[in-house]
């Protein structure tokens, strides 16, 4: 009963996945074909070179390639967040609390576009396939935003809960949100309109934060540790279409 009951969830959260509007946000998903682009060519075209796939950090990849699909196609891609659990947030050596990838509708069809893995991920993936990949489980929880304290989480930076009385037991949990958001923490304060601290405030990103987008793009570019000697910011300043000093 209970093997069927997790594939019915999941069945039902695939479902919410398929919707091409984003209802907490009002922002609907650029169907790729209706700009003359498709799914496979807006993966290879992720910019693979400013961006260093081996040392960056997934949501300044994110931000970057959906903010490209923009500017050079006028595509409204999203981003699907995706929060490990103790059982399943060692990957490899590292242990990770959340991952990002960029997510594009192609006729109806969410795909997400992951350009950061070459050799892992080789084309784009169905959200299913793609969580299974990143999880290796079917037990994974859509958050949706009557649940303040799974966006509450969103602030700690830490994995989330494996059992809690509210949602059982649960490997994984994840998020679809629009392309201008960056990290997590934006995401809850969007979502929330609070504040790390519970206070409120007006947050929206209705478009690219181009701050954001410059020191995202820095780090990206840079790996974890260059920003340090400030070599990337006129490279970035340059692809953004920013004034250089």
């Amino acid at each position: 009963m209970k093997a069927i009951s997790t594939a019915l969830l999941f069945l039902f959260s695939l479902s919410l996945y398929a919707q091409t509007t984003l209802p907490d946000f009002r922002y609907t998903l650029t169907d790729v074909l209706s700009r003359g682009q498709n799914k496979d060519t807006l993966f290879s075209e992720l910019n693979r070179d400013i961006v260093k796939t081996g040392s960056s950090i997934c949501s300044n990849r994110a931000l970057i390639w959906t903010f490209d699909m923009k500017r050079n196609h006028n595509i409204d891609a999203a981003k699907i967040y995706l929060f490990y659990t103790g059982k399943n947030g060692e990957v490899g050596s590292k242990k990770w609390w959340y991952h990002v990838a960029p997510v594009v509708n192609e006729a109806g069809n969410l795909w997400v576009i992951d350009g950061g893995f070459p050799g892992f991920v080789k084309r784009p993936m169905l959200i299913g396939d793609w969580l299974t990949k990143f999880v290796n489980t079917s037990n994974c929880k859509m958050i949706n935003s009557r649940e303040k304290d799974l966006f509450e989480l969103m602030f700690k930076g830490r994995m989330y809960p494996e059992y809690t009385p509210q949602y059982g037991a649960v490997d994984c949990y994840s998020y679809i949100a629009p392309g201008p958001f960056w990290t997590p923490a934006t995401v809850a304060m969007g979502v929330l309109q609070e504040d790390a601290d519970g206070r409120p405030i007006r947050f929206t990103r209705d478009s690219y934060d181009m701050g954001e987008l410059l020191q995202a793009c820095k780090e990206a570019a840079a790996g974890r540790l260059g920003t340090i000697f400030g070599g990337s910011k006129k490279k970035c300043q340059e692809y953004l279409g920013l004034p250089t000093e």
